[in-house]
């Protein structure tokens, strides 16, 4: 996947925060999971994957179109911090 900037993490927070509780763990995951797909295919064909765009969580995370939720809403905030604890044990490889 590609370098993650703190707009990738805010786009893939108002994904995540937009679907049930009990899935978003398992969404988050996959956001990142095909992200990261996207950008290996990208770097193999010189071109953005046809349903998760160009590698970046912000391309895949976009393309769900979830609504912006309000910065300071409770689910939006729960939502940052998983796909930051997910990020970093990622990086970690945890």
């Amino acid at each position: 996947m590609r370098r993650c900037l703190i707009g990738d993490i805010w786009a893939a927070a108002a994904c995540v925060a937009a679907c049930p509780e009990p899935q978003r763990e398992a969404f988050a995951r996959l956001l990142i999971t095909q992200a990261d797909a996207a950008h290996r295919y990208a770097k193999r064909l010189g071109r953005a994957h046809p349903a998760w765009g160009n590698g970046s969580l912000m391309a895949r995370a976009l393309l769900a179109r979830a609504p912006q939720p309000a910065t300071a809403d409770a689910s939006f905030l729960t939502a940052l911090g998983l796909v930051a604890h997910l990020l970093a044990a990622r990086k970690s490889g945890l």
